[in-house]
């Protein structure tokens, strides 16, 4: 008997007619408030950041989009350093507000024919929990790397994954997505794509 995944389980989106994985810029990165005032405060937070790092190399390197929010940077400082080198100043928006499907969020889905968002940074039990819930109201499949998130404590962040898994979302890791992206090691970035599970080894 056939037996078939439905389409969230892929990053990389399979086409069910041509048996093929295509159609990458369908699938956003989305980076959520990775400022180091919050960061350094969260256990494993530089390991989120490290790991969004990487994610954000790797979509890049297939033009995949990414975007990103600030909570009230005003009072929490903007995105580290490390990110804002790499993601175009235009797509970063500030939120007071914790989910952050906020406006800008939600237009830059729909402009772009968003189907499926790999969501990474803080804190994963409150500001990464309502989006992804909210996302997923909208019919959005989620992809959440668990190496990538962060909160206070990390029973805090096991929870809201938990939770966030019985509604739907997907609960992964950074290296997953990376040969989920590749998916053939004749890819052409497949040689891009294993550098940066080699250096994600060597640091981990």
């Amino acid at each position: 008997m056939e037996r078939k995944l439905d389409d969230k389980y892929f990053v990389n989106t399979f086409d069910k007619e041509s048996g093929i994985y295509s159609k990458k810029e369908n699938t956003l990165l989305l980076v959520i408030d990775e400022q180091p005032r919050l960061m350094k405060a969260l256990e494993n937070g530089e390991e989120a950041v490290l790991n969004t790092l990487t994610l954000i190399e790797a979509f890049k390197k297939y033009e995949m989009p990414i975007i990103a929010t600030e909570q009230y940077p005003k009072g929490l400082g903007n995105t580290d350093e490390r990110i804002l080198e790499k993601i175009d100043q235009d797509n970063i928006f500030e939120k007071t507000i914790f989910d952050a499907a906020i406006t800008e969020v939600l237009d830059f889905i729909e402009q772009n024919d968003i189907k499926k968002v790999v969501i990474t940074g803080a804190e994963a039990h409150i500001c990464v929990y309502q989006t992804t819930r909210t996302l997923l109201n909208l019919g959005i499949n989620v992809f959440l790397p668990k190496d990538a998130l962060a909160s206070f404590k990390e029973s805090q962040k096991e929870e809201a994954l938990k939770t966030l898994r019985e509604m739907g979302a997907v609960r992964t890791e950074t290296e997953t997505i990376l040969f989920d992206l590749a998916r053939d090691s004749k890819d052409p970035n497949f040689k891009f794509i294993s550098g940066l599970v080699k250096e994600m080894r060597v640091r981990s």
